[in-house]
């Protein structure tokens, strides 16, 4: 895995010269075009600009973007939201054997696994900076059709910025050790380098890991640019911004803020002195930490109004052509794959090799099956209908085997039958669907045009009970949460949510999280935001020993510190690295 290693400069300069062979005519001939947009093969046509902002979602899928033959960790953004869930305490595997993932699962050799998101993302962010340098330039010539695709490069480069820097930021994780080695270091308020449209060459060599009051401000300010640029668009399809998912993008960010602000007065006191500098990025206006959880709440109504937007109905959720890969009133955003040229035929890189245990192309042959987490599974309701989304204990194909049934168990939707079904482990999920329902061996191409989503309505009515929690009390907000339990998931209204105090409302509002988004790469942002311990360990745990791993209550896990590649510190030596958290807790 050493050809991880790589580096913002390396991105930016000898990948930029690397696709400058690309020629505009290969671009216009796909629906999708190569994956980097170069500005200078651009005309300021507005069909060109089109072209140019489709290489976006086109970043989203693609692979290999290394070069190499074996890229096992390297299949786009769904490789990072699947990285992300199994950081977290709700997903492991049935059987480790084909596990590529081992040792970033048991926290044993973590440097190289954050490699990749690293160059990932700065290559993704070189390609928002080339679209947005192309189509600013045609909007200040005077072309006004394509300030949408202006506002696509915002959109996009803002999203990608609040992952990066919540990826890498170094948060507190109760290991003496590693802390005083953050401390020592200088890493602590720090987040990433910020490498924008206009940054040179020269001043690549020399790029400050920016502090947390500066990166804030960088988000929002493209996030108002792009809310600007895109009034009035409509989109063609969801792996596109508009103006919901820029409303959906500041919720997160806002959230993000206020957990911070509400945990540190020294930070909030950094961030609104830092209202005061002439960088060009504009002020927060901001007090305090219910500021922003009112400014969270009021964007998280926006975006769930912004549209006909509806959280997804059992038969959606549980659709065996379509569930969890077509787009749908849920979504907000999400990715776009429907053609055969946009996928990987390989079982092994891609998302839905890893995900689908109902079909027989996928990892799930060799029963490297993805499962819920037995402490999570066992918080569900029997009256909630998401938990036929995994296989019971008592319906796993060897309970089915030694009762002598060769039938699917009542209650779950499913083409599978009673003899594939048998296959099953205790817990491993149904939740996502191989694309057209294609499930048979030869269904390896069509079970992989499928689509993903990245923004859901049903997180901004999380966020926004959340939210509200600190602006009008936590009653309210667990009515309010009861109420869209029982509305949307029980089938007889019964849930309750009896929380008094706000840690009992978080920890509540929490299982609902990790229900409803398992899979989806999201809940690892709330536990490192909100400090919630990782718990592995316990009794009955379905996690293979060695991963059992328990961090430490009121502390980040030590491995959702994710580590800037340590040779990016020799091109740019302004670079502000955290330690390395390998090995920093051990399973119990």
């Amino acid at each position: 895995m050493n050809k991880m290693k790589r580096n913002i400069n390396h991105i930016i300069a000898a990948m930029g010269m690397a696709l400058g062979v690309l020629s505009l005519s290969s671009c216009i001939e796909e629906t999708y075009p190569n994956n980097q947009a170069v500005p200078g093969q651009i005309s300021s046509s507005s069909k060109s600009l089109e072209y140019l902002a489709n290489s976006l979602p086109s970043f989203l899928t693609t692979w290999n973007t290394y070069g190499g033959s074996d890229y096992t960790q390297d299949w786009g953004y769904p490789c990072q939201m699947y990285m992300r869930d199994l950081l977290c305490e709700d997903f492991p595997m049935s059987d480790n054997g084909y596990n590529y993932w081992s040792y970033t699962e048991d926290g044993s050799s973590l440097r190289y696994a954050y490699y990749y998101p690293f160059y990932y993302y700065y290559a993704f962010i070189k390609n928002a900076n080339n679209v947005i340098s192309t189509t600013k330039s045609s909007v200040e010539g005077g072309n006004k059709s394509a300030l949408p695709y202006l506002g696509q490069g915002y959109g996009y480069r803002a999203m990608l910025y609040l992952d990066l820097y919540r990826l890498y930021e170094y948060r507190k994780t109760g290991v003496a050790s590693l802390d005083d080695a953050a401390d020592k270091a200088g890493v602590y308020g720090l987040t990433v380098p910020i490498v924008k449209e206009t940054t040179s060459k020269t001043e690549l060599g020399n790029n400050p890991s920016a502090p947390f009051y500066t990166m804030y401000r960088f988000i929002m300010n493209d996030l108002n640019l792009a809310e600007e640029a895109l009034d009035g668009y409509s989109r063609s399809n969801k792996a596109f911004m508009d103006k919901s998912v820029i409303y959906g993008l500041k919720t997160r960010l806002w959230l993000a803020m206020a957990s911070r602000f509400e945990q540190s007065a020294d930070d909030l006191a950094k961030q609104i002195e830092a209202d005061k500098n002439e960088d060009g990025y504009g002020k927060l206006g901001i007090t305090s930490a219910n500021d922003c959880f009112a400014k969270a709440a009021e964007y998280a109504q926006k975006a769930i109004h912004a549209d006909t937007y509806k959280p997804l109905t059992e038969a959606e959720w549980a659709d065996t052509n379509t569930g969890f890969n077509t787009a749908n009133d849920s979504w907000m955003f999400g990715t776009l794959v429907n053609s055969k040229e946009q996928i990987n035929t390989s079982e092994w890189y891609t998302f839905w090799g890893w995900m689908c245990s109902e079909a027989a192309w996928s990892m799930a042959q060799f029963n490297s099956y993805r499962c819920i987490s037995k402490a999570l599974y066992d918080k569900i309701s029997v009256k909630d209908w998401r938990r036929q989304s995994w296989v019971n204990p008592a319906d796993a194909g060897e309970k089915i085997n030694a009762a002598g049934k060769d039938s699917v168990p009542a209650g779950y939707k499913t083409k599978m039958t009673g003899e594939q079904w048998a296959k099953l482990p205790q817990y491993a999920n149904m939740k996502f669907r191989a694309g057209s329902g294609g499930i048979t061996k030869n269904d390896l191409e069509t079970g992989q045009i499928a689509s993903l989503p990245l923004m859901r309505v049903e997180e901004m009515y999380f966020d926004y009970f959340e939210a509200i929690a600190h602006t009008q009390g936590v009653e309210a907000a667990a009515q309010a949460l009861q109420d869209f339990v029982n509305t949307y998931r029980y089938t007889d209204g019964s849930y309750k949510c009896k929380a008094k105090t706000m840690d009992d409302f978080i920890t509540a509002l929490m299982v609902q999280r990790r229900i409803e988004l398992w899979g989806e790469g999201l809940v690892f942002f709330d536990y490192k935001r909100l400090n919630l311990p990782i718990k592995r360990h316990y009794a009955g745990s379905n996690y293979e020993p060695s991963y059992q791993l328990n961090s430490y209550a009121g502390y980040v896990a030590p491995w959702m510190n994710y580590m800037i590649p340590e040779d990016e510190k020799d091109r740019n030596p302004a670079v502000v690295l955290g330690p390395n958290p390998s090995g920093a807790i051990t399973a119990e």
